[in-house]
This record gives structure tokens, sequence and C-alpha cells, in this order.
């Protein structure tokens, strides 16, 4: 008989991609080194709170009702996300998570051999769902500043471009591209090529001369129509669990985009959640100044133990490595003592780690966990 390996082999785009890792689980790590430590989990950029009190309601009122389908539209909730943001319905696109909507444009707007353009280091999903249906990812180099390099992503830019993609904040740097750099970048796109702006941290940065890709490039009287936006309820409004993906673009993409997409691809206890955690936005701003003096308080720390890391935006701190140091070590100190932190080698950065923003308490056991293990490490490499 034959191997069935052989038989059934995945299709040639797929045979050298890895399936995505994600960050290493409380209980995977509480497995691994016992209950002699408190475990705590900052390495997946997860909102350190859950839902908003409304959606805590919601998500209980609707458990009852969950033998049945929900409205595979969602009109409600696009109309809700809609009027919020000068937008039509038919406008907003919907997703399983961000990351539904990435594969789900490649799999509506790409054909074999097209290219998409993206900053490196940066999401991983950008080259992985690109690469599962046949086309090429053109990763460019970040600049000197850790930022989206977007003079030289311009000059990747070929006949075969379709996407661009630009993480604002990046994850897993943390930086951003201003609003007047983001607007020259958008206006001298070719007329073929569609940008999709990944704004899944916009919620925590507080800086004016950070744009609003919805109301600035989507909606607004600048719009070229060559601008699609994406956003996540999973940071900062606690739903990670959820999976709640959405974004604001051009019509006849998201027409495209529900073509592809799985039926009911968001549940109903999503949708529940969604609906009520935009009715509260008030309450986020609690938690955008708790991140704010948490990701502080993580900065120094690390720039006491002799590190420097990335001036950043959003709900984590990228920490660049001094040679000879890997962060899938620093990953692997940290979380003998019970602290989950993410190696970046999966995001191109093997000499560097990514460490989220979490409570008052997590940030203070993580201080102490930095303080006590990486001194040692750093002096060894």
């Amino acid at each position: 008989m034959t191997d069935t390996t052989e038989r059934f082999a995945a299709k040639a785009a797929l045979r050298d991609l890895r399936p995505y890792e994600p960050g290493l689980s409380a209980e995977a790590l509480r497995r691994r080194i016992g209950d002699e430590h408190r475990i705590v989990k900052l390495g997946s950029n997860e909102g350190p709170w859950g839902p908003l009190p409304a959606a805590a309601e919601a998500i209980i009122a609707h458990v009852e009702g969950l033998n049945r389908y929900p409205d595979g539209s969602f009109h409600e909730l696009r109309s809700l996300i809609a009027a919020d943001h000068g937008a039509t319905p038919e406008q907003v696109v919907l997703g399983n998570g961000a990351d539904s909507i990435l594969i789900n444009l490649s799999l509506s707007l790409l054909e074999p051999g097209d290219e998409v353009v993206y900053g490196w280091p940066s999401f991983i999903t950008y080259p992985i769902s690109v690469r599962k249906v046949g086309a090429v990812p053109v990763g460019v180099p970040l600049d000197s500043d850790y930022r989206y390099d977007l003079d030289a992503m311009l000059a990747a830019i070929t006949d075969r471009t379709r996407l661009v993609y630009v993480c604002n904040p990046n994850n897993p740097t943390g930086t951003y591209v201003d609003r007047a750099r983001l607007a020259a970048f958008i206006e001298a796109l070719p007329e073929h090529v569609l940008c999709v702006l990944d704004e899944a941290y916009h919620e925590y940065v507080v800086s004016d001369d950070y744009a609003d890709g919805i109301r600035e490039f989507v909606t607004g009287p600048a719009a070229r129509g060559n601008v699609m936006v994406l956003r996540t309820m999973s940071k900062i409004y606690g739903l990670a669990g959820l999976r709640i993906g959405w974004g604001v673009g051009p019509a006849n993409v998201v027409r495209s985009v529900d073509v592809v997409r799985g039926p009911f691809e968001m549940n109903a206890l999503a949708n529940a959640a969604a609906l009520a955690s935009f009715g509260a936005r008030d309450q986020l701003e609690m938690r955008v100044a708790a991140n704010e003096a948490g990701r502080t308080a993580l900065e120094a720390a690390l720039r006491e133990v002799g590190l420097d890391p990335i001036p950043g935006a959003a709900n984590f701190v990228c920490v660049p490595l001094p040679e000879g140091v890997t962060g899938r070590a620093v990953a692997d100190a940290l979380q003998s003592i019970g602290v989950i932190v993410r190696p970046l080698d999966g995001f191109g950065m093997p000499d560097a780690f990514r460490i989220s923003v979490g409570t008052p308490e997590e940030i203070e056991i993580s201080i102490a966990a930095i303080r006590a293990t990486l001194p040692g490490l750093l002096a060894a490499g």
C-alpha cells in the first residue's frame, strides 16, 4: 500500500509551511512547571481585563438561545459599526477574529503568482495567508527605528502587487507610522493596489499624530477607495476568547470576502458581546490609562537591567537583545518562574522577545521576574 503521507500530501503551496504557533498557554506552562509559581500570561498581547460588564451580561442572556443559529448577515452589528464610523453596512466586514478576514482577503482577491507587500518583522499571518493561495509574500525590512519603511514598500510594488499590509501599530515592535507619512503612502499607491491597514491596537494609541484609518482614509473626504481598515475586539475589549474581528472598506471588497467566508463564521455569543461592548466605550478610558502606566513601568524595569526596549504605542513591549542572547532563552528563563513572554523567532526577530502589559499585580510579578533572571542571563550571553 502507498504511504498515506504521499497519497494525501498537501498542495504545493503548503508543503513547506508550518502551522501558526500561538503563544504558550497558562495551562501548558502549569503542566511543565507545576504549581510552585503563580503563572502570569503576558505572551499573547491579550487585554488583562475580561469583557466589559455589559458584554458579560449579554453573553449570559444569550446562552439559552444557543440551540438556534444567529442572523447570518449580522445586520445589527454591521449597522452599528457603520453608523459609528460614517460608513454604510455594505462597507463593514466581519470575521472570526481579524485573522479570518486576512485569510478571506487572500481567498477572494489573490490569484497564484500575485504579490502582497508588507513590512517585516510583522504579523506572521500576512505571509502565511498569502502563501496558502499560491501568491507571493514580499516582506520589506523595517527601518532603523523598527517602523514600517513606507518608501521602501512603494519601491517594492510591481504590476503583480494586489495588496499591501500596514500593521499600525506594528506587531511585534509596537511602533507606528504617523498620519502624514501614511497619508502620503496611500496617495502614492497605484490604482491596482488595495491598502489593508491592520489597526488591531488602535484603541491603545494616545499620540496626536496617529491616524484613525477609517475616518481619515475610508469614509473621510480624502478617501480614494483603496483602503480597508481592520480592527479587533480581542485586545482592549477583553474578548479574545470569542474571536471578533471587523473592518471597514470598499463595498465591493466586502462582497468578495462575504462570498468566501464560512456561514455563521462569527457566533451568537460573539455577536451579542460585540453589540454590548460598542455601547460601553466610555469604560475603556481606565484601560487605556492603566496600559500607558504599565507599559512605562515595564520599559523602565527592562532598562534597569541593561536592555533597550523599543518605544511602543500598543499594549506590549518589544525588547531587542544583545548578541549571544536569544528571545527563546529569555522566554525559557522567565517561564521557569511562571511569567509567559513571547520569543519572536517566528516573527523574524530571533534576538528579541515581546512582553504584554498586564494588570498592576501582573506587572509587579513580571518586573520581579525580570530582575531575578535577566541580569545573569545577559551576563552569561
